[in-house]
């Protein structure tokens, strides 16, 4: 009699853990203090989407790529998803979007003595603005053409430019661009200013490959688990031990 009844729970044991070794593999760049390589538990996001999945009995690999790569290799599905990403039309064709994470407002920086108290991007004509190769903005930054976009792989870059006055102003994540101006520029920030300017206001993302079709169901269940955790204080206890 034993028997019958250990055979049907090893039975259901089994099923209940059939993702536990499962891995999720995601791509992202270095995007402080969002998340990072060398923060701690490779920051808030990352805290926050490994602890959806184990959850769900996955365990979240992250790969820290540039980010171009991290886009068109998710793209292809050589990675499951991206980690923290805005959405727009053209990824809509590639990915599946989970509930939004946290919000991203990206401004303009530049010299103390370029400053412009302005909410219009049609007062930087024939300015020249450095932004991320591959970064979305809005459609609205996009596509204006009074003022020239100097492209650049990285922010430390543009940064670097904005100082050295080979570009007029950087666009930026405003709590990523502080934080790179207080880790690598600290001597030169102060010759440097935000701008009241919002280009935009976006919601930041799990971007899921549609290349596998199971993570149409695996983002309903990320999803479910995410706000389940936020109703906890789960989600605002991460945010606040790092800082937000």
């Amino acid at each position: 009699m034993k028997l019958t009844y250990i055979i049907p729970f090893l039975f259901f044991t089994s099923l209940s853990h059939s993702n536990a070794d499962k891995e999720i593999n995601m791509a992202t760049d270095q995007w402080k203090p969002y998340y990072a390589q060398g923060m701690q538990n490779q920051g808030p996001i990352t805290e926050i989407t490994r602890l959806v999945l184990n959850q769900l009995d996955y365990q979240l690999n992250v790969s820290f790529v540039p980010w171009n790569r991290a886009l068109e290799h998710t793209k292809k599905g050589n990675y499951d998803a991206i980690l923290g990403a805005y959405s727009n039309t053209e990824r809509d064709l590639y990915f599946w979007y989970s509930d939004a994470i946290t919000i991203s407002e990206t401004i303009l920086f530049g010299h103390q003595d370029s400053y412009k108290q302005t909410a219009n991007l049609n007062a930087f004509e024939g300015s020249r603005i450095c932004i991320i190769n591959g970064y979305y903005y809005s459609d609205a930054f996009t596509g204006n053409r009074l003022f020239s976009k100097v492209k650049s792989n990285t922010l430390d870059h543009c940064f670097k430019r904005l100082i050295a006055r080979r570009v007029d102003y950087v666009a930026a994540d405003k709590r990523v661009g502080q934080a790179l101006l207080n880790e690598q520029f600290s001597e030169d920030k102060a010759l440097l200013t935000m701008l009241p300017l919002v280009i935009s206001q976006q919601t930041l993302h799990i971007l899921w490959s549609k290349k596998t079709a199971d993570f149409f169901e695996l983002n309903k269940a990320f999803n479910l688990k995410l706000q389940e955790l936020k109703k906890s204080g789960e989600i605002e206890a991460i945010w606040k031990k790092h800082g937000f």
